[in-house]
């Protein structure tokens, strides 16, 4: 690169700032690589440094200047991403943690099983009730479901009471909680 004064009155047009990315790009990637050992995560977080480094705006006294700065961006990008990757880690390893407990797996199960006896029951139930009741379990208003439905919203009410009704008889306590949240 030429010897460019980069004094606080100049700004930064396209074709210096083109050089200083083609003078400094490859170095800050192999820079970057040190603390990620990834190519392409590197070359990404170069760019976004150059990003910033083009919307900061910010005129530099010398080349000297614009390296400091570019070097302490990729620094901080590294180190921020790699604090994410930790904190992604231990939140998966949490979640494995917990999708590989007995108690998870056992309360799913019954979770399924008490679901299914619910779903076996409503398809017992006339169909405009069986529609406004599977409509209430993807946990849509009474309002709603009339407008889905085109029907009033009195009508539904009146299904839902029927459906309850036939629904409490046939279902132990535990799912007729369940239906109580509908």
């Amino acid at each position: 690169m030429k010897k460019t004064q980069f004094t606080k009155s100049k700004s930064l047009d396209k074709k210096v700032f083109k050089l200083i990315f083609d003078k400094f790009f490859n170095a800050l990637c192999a820079f970057a690589y040190k603390y990620l050992n990834e190519v392409a995560t590197a070359e990404d977080l170069v760019q976004e440094a150059f990003v910033n480094f083009w919307e900061k705006g910010e005129n530099f006294e010398n080349e000297s200047a614009i390296k400091a700065f570019l070097y302490t961006s990729v620094r901080n990008k590294c180190l921020n991403y790699l604090k994410h990757q930790t904190v992604k880690q231990k939140h998966e390893q949490n979640l494995i943690y917990e999708l590989e407990s007995d108690q998870f797996f056992t309360q799913h199960i019954i979770e399924e099983e008490v679901f299914n006896q619910l779903y076996q029951e409503i398809a017992q139930l006339p169909k405009a009730a069986q529609q406004i009741m599977m409509l209430a379990l993807k946990g849509l208003k009474n309002k709603e479901i009339a407008e889905e439905l085109s029907i009033s919203e009195n009508t539904v009410k009146t299904q839902k009471k029927i459906a309850y009704s036939k629904l409490k008889q046939k279902l132990s306590p535990p799912l007729n909680a369940i239906l109580l949240t509908l």
